[in-house]
């Protein structure tokens, strides 16, 4: 257990920023304040054998209506989920919400690498453009060898006057000064105990006591891309039985996924797809899974082979869940035909992802 002194002495000491350009009365006299939570298995409430009903989204908007705060969560979350899947899923998924605030989460489910950042900052570019662009907050946790994305999240928070919430600037002290353990806090990889959601929400609740009689502020232009979002505009060609982008022969199967209802199957007797689309960008998404059924699919772009060119759908690390791989990507948009053909066992299509 954290002892409540030891989660308030770090909660205090969370809260990075509180961004600038902001009505935050405006947005606290709402009838119904809407937040989106977007992130990876922390938000979603993972566990060793379950999923969290009362992870850190859930706890955070119960704490507010504790406050007299009416309060809705609207959560797009899943394990192994990041920032370009989160592209992909926000406009059906979050935005159709409508939320007025939105917590980003996906410090440790990205790498520091120039793929990420590029695709972190699509993902943001998409919540800021809206008509009626939603508050974003980053919400920077870390994983037991303290491993996060703040390196360039920090920087890109202060290049658009986002708020920004810190856990590690708090933890790290405690687990220093011996005011608790990992173990209190998290399982051995990154997953919250229920005590640690309860710390997370704490952390959230430290921001909108910060903000409580903030004036409101005239909003800033959106500024420059920080790095670059080639992905902004991202959208989900969804598997259906007419399709105006695939040509296949290949089963159209339901799935149990929630964000990823149904799938082309592509078999050794139903092994094509084509997919031709006037774009800039194709992502295929797939499903992957440790289970002995999942196989391998070759992949063509225009003709050539694709740089590998072979998806191996079966993974010691997958679960049923969705991986991504760029087919391709130009600064110009032109027609292409991308060609799967699997080669062994079956593979799951999960969709595309096309940027025009």
């Amino acid at each position: 257990m954290i002892p409540d002194n030891v989660k308030k002495q770090i909660a205090a000491a969370a809260v990075h920023s509180v961004g600038s350009g902001i009505a935050w009365q405006k947005l606290f006299a709402k009838n119904k304040l809407r937040i989106g939570f977007m992130g990876g298995s922390v938000t979603q409430g993972f566990s060793v054998d379950h999923v969290m009903e009362g992870a850190y989204p859930a706890q955070t908007v119960q704490l507010l209506r504790e406050q007299g705060m009416d309060a809705e969560a609207i959560v797009c979350a899943e394990a192994g989920m990041g920032s370009m899947q989160g592209n992909l899923l926000a406009e059906e998924h979050l935005l159709a919400g409508k939320p007025d605030l939105v917590f980003l989460e996906f410090a440790i489910n990205e790498t520091t690498l120039r793929p990420s950042v590029l695709s972190f900052e699509s993902l943001l570019r998409k919540l800021l453009t809206q008509p009626e662009p939603p508050v974003v907050c980053l919400f920077i946790i870390r994983n037991v060898n303290d491993y996060n994305c703040e390196s360039f999240m920090l920087p890109v928070a202060e290049h658009y006057h986002l708020p920004c919430v810190r856990l590690r600037t708090g933890l790290n002290a405690a687990l220093e000064q011996g005011l608790l353990k990992w173990e209190d806090y998290a399982d051995a990889e990154s997953h919250p105990t229920e005590d640690g959601h309860r710390l997370l929400a704490d952390c959230l609740l430290q921001l909108f006591a910060a903000v409580r009689n903030a004036p409101d502020e005239a909003p800033l232009p959106l500024p420059e891309p920080w790095l670059g979002a080639p992905y902004q505009n991202l959208r989900f060609v969804h598997p259906e039985a007419e399709c105006a982008f695939v040509q296949t022969d290949a089963e159209l199967i339901s799935r149990y996924h929630p964000y990823f209802p149904a799938a082309w199957k592509l078999t050794d007797k139903h092994p094509h797809l084509e997919f031709r689309a006037e774009c800039r960008t194709v992502l295929i998404f797939y499903e992957t899974h440790h289970l002995p059924e999942y196989g391998t699919c070759r992949i063509s772009v225009d003709g050539e082979p694709m740089n590998p060119p072979v998806l191996d759908s079966n993974s010691l690390y997958g679960w049923g869940n969705a991986r991504f791989v760029a087919a391709h990507s130009a600064a110009e948009a032109a027609a292409h035909l991308i060609a799967l053909e699997r080669t062994s066992g079956s593979f799951f299509v999960l969709g595309f992802g096309i940027c025009c």
